[in-house]
């Protein structure tokens, strides 16, 4: 799939719905008028991953690696930006693995690495421990049951 659409400034009124449901699926939809970019529309939470890696980087957000993010001080934070900085905070300095980040911020393993993939986010591969051994395999055992219906089987999209 193509990650990028380029859309006319003059074309943006009438097809509004459809670059809005490209975004919703991925796509950045870059705004041009007269053959020069002047915006680019995309998809909420990869605006958010992009502005916390970017304020990780920029203003090195305090984090413990050996104590982990857990749900309830994730549940403090009322902004919806503040979470995803925490996450990808910890993430980024190794306190939380790939699974864990998806796990606190709602969203599939898979998803969550493709979304780092096209963002060229750095994958962090494998746990150094057993312990985050051991939290990889929960969080993918999680996301497997959420994903297979009552019955055990997947469900069917």
């Amino acid at each position: 799939m193509e990650y990028q659409q380029i859309v006319p400034k003059t074309d943006l009124a009438r097809k509004t719905r459809q670059v809005l449901q490209a975004v919703q699926r991925g796509q950045t939809a870059i705004i041009e008028s007269h053959g020069h970019p002047e915006a680019a529309i995309l998809n909420i939470e990869d605006y958010r991953i992009l502005r916390a890696g970017m304020r990780h980087h920029a203003h090195k957000i305090a984090v413990d690696p050996e104590a982990g993010l857990s749900e309830a001080a994730l549940a403090e934070l009322e902004d919806p930006q503040d979470k995803v900085d925490q996450v990808i905070a910890y993430y980024l300095d190794e306190g939380i693995s790939l699974g864990r980040a998806a796990e606190l911020l709602g969203l599939p393993w898979l998803d969550l690495r493709t979304r780092f993939l096209r963002l060229d986010v750095p994958i962090l591969v494998g746990p150094d421990q057993p312990d985050e051994v051991l939290d990889e395999i929960r969080a993918i055992k999680r996301w497997e049951s959420e994903a297979a219906g009552s019955d055990g089987h997947p469900r069917k999209a």
